[in-house]
């Protein structure tokens, strides 16, 4: 490794550690080395072995594909995609919450979250619209053996999927977000209802219409975010720092959905993969493009959080509507 890259390397490492942590120490406890032998590597006195690059690289997240194509046209992505084996759905969310608990240690963090489809992390206030989506993606998406033949019902749902996703909840609502959502932004869930309800893979055919219900107060829980300008629990009393959830309304153009995460100088770009996977990737010059392009649709955009309630009204009321056309329907 050429000592620039070394130093390129070493301040990627020490950009992804909360100020609280010293980087000196991170690298004598993991490369088992004193602490003398670590400020020669920082220093680029000694040059980093490619195991200890690789060990590195794994511990923090990091690609030295990444690093050493950054004067490049490459971009390197991290990418596992779900499956019944390998990486299921509990492994997906192990990720999921991993990487909220490193961004929570950060002093100066933010996400930026654009919207195709309902965020997972709104998905999970309503536990009941969490599992049908689970089994749904598992089912219909995925193509599971194990949900082959199976109708969805409640009795289904799985105590250690719902602890991760509880421990996820409760993180996403104390870090800061900037979120877009659009007109489609809850079709995909009603037409999967709809789509359930005539193929007959509900257990009850009444769970159709129990599902819209709790979709409605999905929307009704969002909309009070809104209102009050911070996340918090369903179904808790509101609590939070005022001014830390920003909600915009997108009818102009179309947007892939894409989250972007600030972490004190640290910064990372996620983008899906057929709807559910997510691909990552820590290159700077990708975040900084990505941003641009969302500083960009954000100046087209509505706010409809704060005091925007004209606006805010008129988006939920019509989510309201499709929810109640839907629900008709299916009675």
């Amino acid at each position: 490794m050429q000592p620039n890259i070394q130093q390129l390397f070493m301040q990627q490492l020490k950009d992804n550690l909360p100020p609280n942590i010293s980087l000196v120490d991170q690298l004598s406890d993991l490369l088992n080395i004193s602490t003398d032998s670590a400020y020669r590597r920082i220093r680029n006195e000694t040059q980093l072995t490619l195991e200890e690059t690789q060990l590195l690289c794994s511990e923090f997240g990091l690609s030295l594909d990444a690093l050493l194509n950054q004067v490049s046209h490459n971009i390197t992505f991290h990418y596992e995609a779900i499956d019944e084996h390998q990486f299921n759905f509990k492994n997906y969310l192990e990720t999921i919450l991993a990487d909220l608990e490193k961004i929570s240690t950060f002093e100066e963090k933010e996400v930026i979250y654009i919207a195709n489809d309902i965020p997972l992390f709104h998905l999970l206030q309503v536990p009941e619209i969490a599992a049908f989506k689970f089994f749904f993606w598992k089912k219909t998406i995925l193509n599971f053996e194990s949900a082959e033949g199976v109708s969805f019902g409640f009795d289904q749902r799985d105590e250690a999927i719902d602890e991760l996703s509880r421990k996820i909840r409760s993180l996403y609502v104390k870090i800061p977000s900037i979120e877009v959502i659009n007109a489609e932004t809850i079709d995909s869930t009603l037409k999967q209802i709809e789509y359930y309800w005539e193929s007959g893979y509900f257990e009850d055919p009444a769970t159709a219409g129990f599902l819209c219900d709790k979709l409605g107060e999905l929307v009704d829980h969002t909309r009070d975010l809104a209102v009050h300008g911070f996340k918090y629990i369903h179904g808790q009393k509101p609590v939070g720092r005022e001014d830390t959830f920003k909600l915009y309304y997108n009818e102009v153009l179309h947007a892939d959905n894409t989250i972007l995460v600030k972490m004190d100088n640290a910064c990372v770009t996620y983008v899906t993969s057929n709807g559910l996977n997510l691909m990552s990737t820590t290159s700077q010059r990708f975040f900084d493009s990505t941003y641009a392009w969302v500083k960009n649709l954000l100046s087209k955009c509505t706010l409809i959080s704060g005091t925007s309630e004209k606006e805010r009204n008129r988006v939920f009321r019509s989510y309201g509507e499709k929810i109640r056309q839907s629900k008709e329907k299916m009675q």
